[in-house]
């Protein structure tokens, strides 16, 4: 048995060197369930943490010199997309919900010529500590979501969000303190 954990942990440091060297980093344990898609073009990278878990059919990409985070503790849900043309930060203890789309950049549409080639705008995303993202969200360019927020599901997230807010709405959002209660229950 003890021979056994060491081929793991020799495998485990073989594997961690080799992801290094085509920059994807983790700290072990990762948890990565099937068909959970990890895609990087030359010079991006994705960093995850130790303990983070990605779900069934998450799609993660970064482009070229992008990068994407994830702190440890967190989990990407079922059929998530994130994908960095620049740069994307999720936090420690963030839990992401299934269906959630988070994008760093949007397409160039009012210049003229082809639309395939106007390129793209980007703004890095960050997702600060200890958030909760509802299913079906949609987080865009340029935002920050504050520490111990809660983003209600098929919120389209398009500004930033302060600390312990409670979000949700699509056509105007609806950001209120997010009450916590009391070792008594109280709010």
């Amino acid at each position: 048995m003890r021979y056994i954990w060491a081929a793991i942990g020799l495998i485990r440091i073989l594997l961690g060197t080799v992801l290094s060297l085509g920059m994807i980093k983790f700290t072990f344990p990762v948890k990565l369930e099937k068909n959970a898609i990890l895609s990087r073009r030359k010079g991006g990278k994705i960093n995850l943490g130790k303990h983070v878990s990605i779900n069934h059919n998450a799609s993660l990409a970064v482009t070229q010199n992008a990068l994407l985070e994830i702190g440890s503790y967190s989990g990407v849900g079922e059929n998530n997309v994130i994908v960095a043309r620049e740069r994307i930060t999720i936090g420690n203890n963030v839990m992401i919900g299934p269906n959630v789309c988070i994008y760093d950049h949007d397409h160039v549409f009012r210049e003229p010529g082809t639309m395939r080639n106007l390129g793209y705008r980007t703004a890095p995303v960050t997702i600060e500590d200890n958030v909760w993202i509802s299913a079906g969200v949609i987080i865009l360019k340029g935002v920050t979501i504050g520490t111990g927020s809660v983003i209600g599901a098929g919120t389209v997230v398009t500004h930033d969000i302060p600390p312990n807010s409670l979000v949700y709405g699509n056509r105007e959002l609806v950001i209120r303190p997010r009450l916590i209660n009391d070792r008594e229950g109280r709010q």
